[in-house]
């Protein structure tokens, strides 16, 4: 499978937890994975480096999830943005999609949730996935 074909995702959550569970779900994908605790050293990573998707909690410390998915579609505008937030907002979640973010999940995350929204990204991107075999 040649780069351009590797789904990138990036995931941006100052929860150690949820970025070790994001890592376990796609150690054996064959996806490149960038995690960050922090919004600043993520869109540092974009202005190096094009993601396909993003995940990012919406309240992290020193720059929220919506000011993070703001600055990082400015690098990347074709990026997909998926929203994680542990509290039940949904000013903030509408905001959010108004804002550019595709979708969003609550905490606490659901294995099953974040695989199929990923295949269905994958799928509409035209990016083969073998994350259906590993999961079945």
């Amino acid at each position: 499978m040649d780069s351009q074909n590797i789904l990138k995702i990036m995931v941006i959550d100052d929860d150690p937890e949820i970025l070790e569970s994001f890592k376990k779900i796609f150690e054996n994908s064959g996806f490149h994975l960038f995690l960050s605790n922090n919004g600043v050293t993520a869109i540092e990573k974009m202005n190096h480096e094009k993601y396909h998707i993003a995940f990012i909690d919406l309240y992290m410390p020193v720059m929220n999830g919506l000011e993070t998915m703001t600055r990082l579609k400015e690098s990347n505008p074709d990026l997909i943005a998926v929203m994680i937030s542990g509290f039940r907002n949904e000013q903030m979640l509408e905001t959010a999609i108004k804002s550019g973010a595709h979708d969003y999940l609550y905490k606490p995350l659901d294995i099953q949730d974040i695989i199929g929204i990923t295949l269905k990204l994958s799928r509409q991107l035209g990016i083969r996935s073998d994350l259906e075999v590993l999961f079945e």
